[in-house]
């Protein structure tokens, strides 16, 4: 054994493996597998499984020695401490930082209870989760965790220990990343004395500082010492390593970045290759050959070859353009697919939906750069290829919409044909429901002592869970395989299921351009536009002036909304268009479009009806995006119009002082008449029909299998959003407490409901908010919704007043019954048909109320009028 950790200690890590390996089949062979001796050896293995880049078996071999340790000692034993380090060191390698977190709390877990909270164990474990908080962009967590840890260490340890280094030199990531550059520099010269007299200078620990200092005088723009510090690092790391290893990338990446900066691109483009060499073992070009690219395959680190890829494809556009060479273009073309396959393969083998999101806000930059590259060889080959570039442009657009939500859909799909069994099935929804129960508790809880034990609780369903999933993608074949087919869609699919008359409008904010994609039946465009800077801060302010009533704000309304239709729609639609289908991207998903002015308003600012909406040129739905409106074209419609329809109302009458996040909750008195009179337009059909008010309009009814039976499901109620935290949105329901339920459905729970509705109505207020998450779009009720089952949802983007709210829902009911024939436009053409009404009897013609949209989002009214608001 003792040659495999020497082995270790000299990045020996074939051998040591070796050897610790032939240890395990002794250990098996006279000790058995269950003894402390063989997961010791199981977990030491783990760990140069990591270090050798291979995570999933390393986690694997960490797990074998927890469940034996477990077994013999408990689940308390100290020593698993380590090993749960050992899972959260690999997934924090992979950038899974939300699976990372849940292990380095466990270790945590463990440690103060078996050890004292000031024990210089328990700071290291503290360490580990400021790290991850740091990832995560939360430096005030972070900050906070860093410092409890040094105050223990102070405490416990001499100054010069290396644990201190290793606190210092994250101490100075976090002033780094908060950009206070000469504080962190003396941070990581702190660490560096330290590190060096523990280990000397030839250590692949003291190469790590050395790149920190590099980055940080690269920062300062002092690019010479940068580049010597980063060779430092080079140099080290060769000769600890050897030329093809995971710890030799990042150097390299380091130098060649510094390159790109000066625009020096030849010399950045002859180390982005190198570092690509470095990490795939059977990738050995020429030194002069730049434009050579991998198969990707046998590559030790997915995250490090995407920036490498990412870098080199950056460095020949760059190189493009001062020299114009074509090829250039192309080749960075080709890198931005090999990019697009470890997006995929990243996106595969990630298991936590937060880090998925997460990584998505990197992937979308990288498809920003590659949409920009399709439409410079678009506008070079346009005589020669046609519009080959630009369904390329499409694909990347795609790429960038909602992949988690689809990966999320067709995993629900697949298990209702992959044969599962019902019991494990309902095993799964069981697990489901205690682990949202338990989120929403973590979520609003802010008790030390309380947090940890949810965080235990939460542990033990997570892996219970994924447990659960591992098996059902182990012995059901077919579930695999339809959970992970994310093929992607061509424009011919897309062009198949769009008539005459629908155009597809797909949107994507660059860092500088909005790419737009106009897609109509025989016609693929793209377009440029060029917002301010300012941009996004813009959308807010355009969102507060059409809420508002004031004269001031109102001409600013008419100014911005043509101003937006112009950067939205730089070029006219063809005539024959009469329905848009809107993809937005980003804060746009914010932009009620059909509130856009197509020209400029020159009459008075009070005729609100006269305005140039743009609802009164086009029907208007949204999606998320055109993969999902292509898979919903697909679906089967039924012949007629014919289904049953549930309404819900708890009124609220009976409510007095109850207050649900500090609002107190007001009576709904229309949200009666609005339930009945619907509710009466779907008898006078011979539909059948059930309505719920006051105490029946309960949370359990909702959440129960008798809901499915309806195919129209309107909820009039109270809702609300949290923007931090989606999981705690929600709506209020009845209450009156006769079980478990609280009579809030939050958005944890929505998604664990079982709907078979063909159309959802949240006839609340702020139910199409959420928060917006780059390449997913807005994440809250309105998707929690489309995951549960549903195929149409009408939401609210804004407080919506109670008067105009059911005026439009009854208008827009009494026009989808009137229909002979249900079409697949059935409910945009109504609800448009609904507010030119509103529009054409001047009551409700202000632009807050057009704003109630199909499939997502929609609102009313927040003026200054004196109405009943549902919040």
């Amino acid at each position: 054994m003792m040659n495999g950790n020497a082995y270790t200690e000299q990045g020996e890590f074939d051998l040591a493996l070796d050897y610790y390996q032939k240890a395990l089949d002794i250990r098996i062979k006279i000790l058995g597998e269950m003894h402390p001796e063989t997961a010791l050896s199981y977990n030491n293995i783990g760990i140069i499984l990591k270090e050798k880049a291979q995570y999933d078996k390393a986690i694997e071999y960490h797990q074998k020695a927890i469940e034996i340790q477990k077994k013999i000692f408990g689940e308390d034993y100290p020593e698993l401490a380590n090993y749960y380090l050992g899972i959260g060191n690999a997934y924090k390698d992979k950038m899974e930082l939300d699976q990372a977190m849940e292990y380095y709390q466990k270790a945590y877990s463990i440690r103060k209870r078996a050890y004292s909270e000031n024990h210089p164990l328990v700071a290291k474990d503290i360490i580990n989760i400021a790290t991850i908080y740091s990832e995560k962009g939360d430096f005030e967590n972070a900050m906070s965790y860093f410092q409890n840890a040094l105050r223990i260490q102070k405490q416990t340890l001499d100054e010069g220990h290396p644990d201190m280094a290793i606190t210092y030199n994250n101490l100075g990531n976090i002033y780094e990343k908060d950009g206070q550059h000469d504080l962190a520099l003396a941070f990581y010269l702190n660490a560096l004395d330290i590190k060096k007299s523990v280990v000397g200078e030839m250590h692949p620990e003291v190469a790590d500082y050395y790149t920190n200092i590099g980055n940080i005088y690269a920062a300062k723009s002092d690019n010479e010492q940068a580049l010597d510090y980063h060779r430092k690092a080079l140099d080290i790391k060769i000769q600890f390593y050897g030329q093809k290893h995971p710890a030799v990338v990042l150097p390299y990446l380091n130098i060649a970045q510094i390159y790109y900066k000066q625009q020096e691109y030849s010399e950045a483009l002859s180390y982005y290759q190198k570092s690509i060499a470095a990490n795939i073992k059977n990738f050995n070009p020429e030194a002069t050959n730049t434009y050579a690219n991998p198969v990707i395959a046998d590559y030790y680190n997915a995250q490090n070859l995407l920036s490498s890829l990412r870098g080199k494809a950056k460095a020949l556009v760059g190189k493009y353009k001062q020299n114009e060479v074509e090829q250039d273009l192309m080749t960075a073309y080709a890198c931005y697919l090999k990019c697009d396959t470890i997006i995929e393969i990243i996106r595969k083998t990630s298991t936590s939906k937060t880090d998925k999101i997460e990584f998505g806000k990197i992937s979308s930059k990288i498809y920003d750069e590659a949409i920009d590259v399709c439409f410079k060889l678009d506008q070079l080959q346009k005589n020669i290829l046609g519009s080959k570039y630009l369904k390329q442009a499409f694909y990347f657009s795609e790429k960038n919409k909602a992949g988690v939500l689809l990966e999320a859909l067709a995993s629900s799909e697949a298990k209702k044909f992959a044969g599962i069994p019902d019991n494990l099935l309902e095993e799964e929804r069981n697990l489901k429901n205690q682990i949202a129960a338990l989120e929403t508790k973590l979520a609003e809880t802010y008790d030390e002592k309380t947090e940890g034990a949810i965080r235990d609780e939460l542990f033990k369903l997570n892996r219970a869970y994924d447990k659960l999933i591992a098996d059902f993608e182990k012995n059901y074949p077919e579930y695999h395989e339809m959970k992970y087919n994310n093929e992607s869609l061509s424009v011919e699919q897309l062009q198949s299921v769009l008539d005459d008359e629908t155009a597809i409008r797909e949107y994507f904010i660059g860092d500088s351009l909005i790419s737009i994609l106009p897609i109509t039946k025989d016609k693929i465009v793209m377009e440029k536009s060029v917002p301010d800077d300012a941009f996004d801060l813009q959308i807010f302010s355009f969102r507060k002036a059409i809420t508002s009533n004031s004269l001031s704000d109102v001409k600013q309304y008419v100014k911005d909304a043509y101003k937006y239709y112009n950067l939205l729609f730089p070029t006219a639609l063809p005539g024959n268009i009469i329905r848009l289908v809107v993809i937005p991207d980003g804060n746009l998903g914010l932009i009620p479009f059909e509130a856009l002015l197509t020209e400029a308003y020159s009459g008075k600012y009070e005729q609100f009806h006269k305005y140039p909406y743009l609802i009164k040129k086009y029907e208007i739905s949204y999606n998320y995006s055109a993969r999902l409106f292509y898979k919903q074209s697909k679906a089967s419609v039924p012949a007629e119009n014919n289904g049953s329809w549930l309404g819900y109302a708890p009124v609220f009458n009976n409510v007095s002082n109850l207050m649900i996040n500090e609002n107190y909750i007001s009576q709904l008195p229309a949200t009666e008449d609005e339930v009945n009179t619907i509710k009466k337009e779907f008898e006078a059909k011979s539909h059948m029909v059930e309505a719920k008010f006051f105490d029946d309009a309960s949370e359990a009814y909702l959440k129960s299998k008798e809901v499915k039976n309806f195919k129209y499901l309107h909820i009039a109620t109270h809702g609300f959003v949290n923007s931090e935290k989606p999981e705690l949105s929600g709506i209020i329901l009845s209450q009156k407490k006769t079980d478990s339920n609280d009579g809030v459905l939050y958005t944890g729970e929505i998604y664990n409901m079982e709907l078979n509705s063909d159309l959802v109505v949240l006839s609340a207020c702020e139910t199409g908010l959420g928060k917006v998450s780059k390449g997913e779009g807005i994440i809250g009720l309105s998707r929690a919704l489309l995951y549960a089952g549903t195929n149409n949802i009408i939401v609210s983007l804004w407080k919506v007043a109670d008067e105009s709210t059911s005026e439009l829902m009854i208008d827009f009911y009494a026009h989808l019954l009137s229909n002979e024939t249900l079409t697949k436009s059935v409910y945009a053409n109504s609800l448009h048909a609904s507010k030119v009404n509103m529009i054409d009897g001047k009551k409700f013609s202000h632009p807050i109320f057009l704003v109630r949209r199909l499939f997502w989002w929609g609102s009313n009214w927040n003026g200054n009028q004196k109405l009943e608001f549902r919040y």
